[in-house]
């Protein structure tokens, strides 16, 4: 997967939001409690969070680490524009 780029105010954003939903301090976060609520405030379709869980590598890894992470709410970001999701998109505009 090519890497990520972020804005200064995207990297401190992503950053406190982790930090937030990683409560046990583990450097990992599982795909329920903070994260869940986080992601059902997107208002997107179950089968949609579902595709960016896979796409960004949480469902085969069992957990977001901190770029799976930064991955997700790019692509959250991408589908709430209604653009296609394609890991491709991710460093566009």
């Amino acid at each position: 997967m090519e890497s990520l780029t972020l804005s200064d105010i995207e990297q401190k954003y992503y950053s406190e939001l982790f930090v937030y939903c990683d409560t046990d301090n583990t450097k990992k976060v599982a795909s329920n409690g903070r994260v869940l609520d986080l992601f059902r405030a997107a208002q997107l379709p179950s089968e949609v969070v579902l595709q960016i869980t896979e796409l960004c590598g949480a469902t085969r890894l069992g957990h977001f680490g901190r770029s799976q992470f930064y991955i997700a709410l790019k692509l959250i970001a991408i589908a709430q524009s209604g653009l296609p999701l394609r890991v491709e998109s991710l460093n566009s505009g």
